[in-house]
């Protein structure tokens, strides 16, 4: 039987001459101390409800507090691994730029040595054409002036001794 505290306030305990009346005292004694072992009972209950709540609560805190690091870790780990893969994406860059200038620049010489080979070949070509030209004419005179001595002095026919 559980009493309320206004309950208790209310206890009317009837007067008897020197007092009040010894069986009524002791009966609403027992009813206040069975309400109040039970009241303390629930709130023992409570608090070991309470405390067990107080260590779940915190056995989550620190769960979370875990995760919440976890989380920063990983945040500045991918941070990491964004700036290491965009300094390798630069280097790349940079290198096959220089590639690049490299291949350009083997190009543009090979390409300044093919025109000098081109420009000495057409040299070459025409100093050799100067020069057949030249034995052309040279030999056009020779036989020119070799036909003007075979007309001024025919050949002498030499006999043939069987």
């Amino acid at each position: 039987m559980t009493m309320s505290p206004a309950e208790v306030r209310h206890v009317r305990l009837r007067r008897r001459p020197f007092g009040y009346k010894r069986r009524d005292v002791d009966g609403a004694l027992d009813r206040v101390a069975e309400a109040f072992s039970e009241v303390w009972r629930e709130r023992a209950e409570i608090e070991e409800a309470n405390h067990a709540q107080s260590r779940e609560l915190e056995r989550h805190q620190e769960a979370e507090q875990l995760l919440r690091k976890t989380l920063v870790t990983a945040e500045r780990q991918a941070d990491v691994m964004r700036a290491d893969a965009r300094r390798e994406a630069e280097r790349i860059v940079r290198e096959s730029e220089q590639r690049g200038r490299e291949i350009v620049g083997e190009a543009q010489h090979e390409r300044e040595r093919i025109k000098h080979e081109i420009l000495r070949l057409v040299e070459q070509e025409r100093d050799f054409r100067l020069r057949y030209r030249s034995l052309i004419e040279t030999s056009g005179r020779l036989v020119a002036e070799h036909e003007e001595e075979l007309r001024k002095e025919p050949p002498q026919l030499v006999a043939r001794v069987s």
